[in-house]
């Protein structure tokens, strides 16, 4: 079964940017991947999709058929793509690639909170997944903050038993002190909890620093690679996780 490359995250993490980029590195390698759009209602997306849902499921057709608002025609867009995942299947199936790319919905709790979507994902295979949770930099940049996304990704994590990678995105939108900073907090939890102690004594600072010594210690994540689709950064380190996933870390044979 051909490795399957779920790309989640909030809305506005990047991740349809992200699928582009890693497709156009292997790309350049002489590799092969396909995309697969699993987002209904996605306006634009800078890459053409191999596989697109929205050629069977539309937010606006969802919208008018079932007398709903975007928010809503959202949520049922997302069950639906479920009785369509065979049909994915089957045209995933049917291509002879090294990696299948799968951009999924923008707005994460569709995809990462609702059952269908465990669903979707053991229709499509439940071997050979890995998943990367895109981190968006931006929102990174204060120790609650910080916090907060990280016990985000660590409740997807759970509700997904594959390999998992946090991947810090958009990070040629950070000033060097701000990259400098996050990737302290993700290398040195007492680092983090040093900060979080020293940036006030408000509410949000007990909570953030009791949701992180609940959780004992943040690094079950693991530490995140940082990227920017701009410059390509961090797309190797990406390769060479899912290489190592799939392919014992073995390079791919160029096509």
């Amino acid at each position: 079964m051909i490795p399957r490359v779920y790309f989640v995250g909030t809305a506005g993490s990047g991740k349809s940017t992200l699928v582009n980029t890693v497709k156009e590195w292997m790309e350049n390698l002489s590799y092969d991947a396909i995309t697969v759009n699993l987002d209904p209602g996605a306006e634009f997306l800078p890459y053409t999709p191999d596989i697109d849902i929205r050629e069977n499921i539309s937010l606006e057709s969802v919208m008018e058929n079932y007398s709903l608002g975007p928010n809503g025609a959202q949520i049922v867009a997302a069950d639906l793509v479920v009785q369509e995942a065979e049909r994915i299947k089957e045209l995933m199936d049917s291509y002879d690639s090294d990696y299948t790319l799968i951009d999924t919905p923008g707005q994460l709790e569709l995809f990462a909170f609702r059952g269908s979507s465990s669903q979707l994902i053991s229709t499509l295979g439940e071997e050979n997944n890995a998943m990367l949770y895109l981190f968006d930099a931006v929102l990174m940049k204060n120790p609650e903050s910080y916090v907060s996304s990280r016990f985000l990704a660590m409740s997807v994590m759970t509700r997904f038993y594959v390999p998992f990678l946090g991947v810090v995105s958009k990070t040629d939108l950070l000033e060097p002190e701000e990259r400098m900073r996050i990737e302290r907090w993700d290398r040195n939890r007492n680092e983090l909890i040093k900060d979080l102690r020293e940036s006030s004594a408000s509410l949000n600072v007990q909570l953030s620093e009791a949701i992180l010594n609940g959780s004992e210690s943040l690094s079950i994540l693991g530490e995140s690679i940082f990227t920017s689709s701009e410059s390509e950064e961090g797309v190797e380190d990406i390769y060479a996780f899912l290489q190592k996933i799939f392919y014992g870390s073995d390079d791919l044979e160029k096509r």
